[in-house]
């Protein structure tokens, strides 16, 4: 257990209920406890898995923690707290302005048994905006702390509609009812990304296609499997925003290739993501192609990548990825103890 704020214990032995942070799978939960503090923050905990075929998958032997297993952690916390702490009801639909993520140095890959595997986040809700007695949405800033060290902070911007306004939105904006993902065909089709070069060991986690060079960008189809146990863990009515971050990571990646094949032998390695950040203008829809275009912006030892995602005609997405080489060791967490 960790000691937070005020002597309070939080606990990691066991993950919380599914529903609660919006997963089918139970192996897909991480979160395990929380409390709210004094200060009208609140802590939640969290056990990162030793091994997974989406957050562990690496082509190059990595000893860092994946930047989108923190994310994801942040947001099954910032879910488990809407639900449990601010009234947002079961059946409200979750949906997502502006999300990022920044790394502090380069947290190591946790040890079970260790400690190092239990994580800690202390998440302050900003702006709630609330009719009545409903909080329509809100603004949650989360510092996250690997064994007692803070790995890294996140910033949502959420909205909570309730399930019966969202389908009716998403039906007026496309004239037409959204198809859900287990309807859709498993790939969008194209030549699969090369995985080394998108920082992917595995085909089923290369969420890009048909990749191609054009007027200084690397440019590539989105293609999610719909099949996929983390992006589409249950129906889905369009592409989610984790999925979009993943991709924006892999053009990001992409897109340096070419400066870093030789080095590291034919790897994406040793760029590593340290930061991401993204705008959602509208619904990335399951059946309309989806361009993705990655452009360095800034180059050297840190370099940022200005990823868009463009479908018919219009920007959905505008992400802005940090990679920078890793220093030769990871930072060590330290043991675990008071926040």
């Amino acid at each position: 257990m960790t000691q937070v704020d005020g002597g309070r214990r939080l606990r990691f032995d066991a993950p919380l209920e599914r529903s609660l942070v919006h997963r089918h799978a139970a192996d897909e939960v991480f979160v395990t406890d929380h409390v709210a503090l004094d200060d009208g923050r609140f802590a939640v905990a969290a056990r990162l898995p030793s091994a997974h075929r989406y957050f562990n998958d690496d082509p190059v032997p990595s000893a860092y923690v994946d930047p989108m297993l923190l994310l994801e952690c942040s947001r099954q916390a910032g879910t488990l707290v809407a639900h449990r702490h601010l009234g947002v009801p079961a059946d409200t639909a979750f949906l997502i302005a502006e999300w990022s993520i920044a790394l502090d140095g380069e947290p190591a890959h946790p040890h079970p048994g260790t400690g190092s595997d239990e994580l800690t986040m202390v998440i302050e809700v900003r702006d709630p905006k609330r009719r009545g007695e409903s909080l329509l949405g809100a603004t949650l800033v989360t510092e996250l702390y690997l064994a007692g060290r803070r790995a890294a902070s996140s910033t949502v911007v959420a909205g909570y509609p309730s399930r019966a306004g969202y389908e009716s939105f998403r039906t007026r904006r496309r004239s037409s009812v959204a198809p859900l993902s287990d309807t859709m065909p498993p790939r969008v089709g194209g030549t699969p990304a090369d995985g080394r070069r998108a920082g992917r060991a595995l085909e089923e986690n290369v969420v890009l296609s048909t990749v191609r060079r054009a007027g200084g960008r690397t440019v590539a189809d989105l293609d999610v499997p719909v099949a996929h146990p983390v992006f589409y863990d249950h129906p889905l009515d369009h592409v989610p925003a984790t999925a979009l971050l993943e991709a924006a990571r892999q053009a990001a990646l992409s897109a340096i290739a070419p400066e870093t094949v030789e080095e590291s032998g034919g790897m994406a390695g040793p760029w590593r993501v340290s930061a991401l950040s993204a705008r959602f203008g509208r619904f990335v829809e399951l059946d309309s192609p989806t361009e993705v275009s990655a452009r360095v912006e800034q180059d050297g030892h840190s370099r940022s990548v200005r990823v868009l995602f463009e479908q018919d005609g219009a920007t959905a997405c505008d992400c802005e990825v940090t990679v920078r080489e890793p220093s030769k060791a990871p930072v060590s967490a330290a043991p675990a103890g008071g926040l």
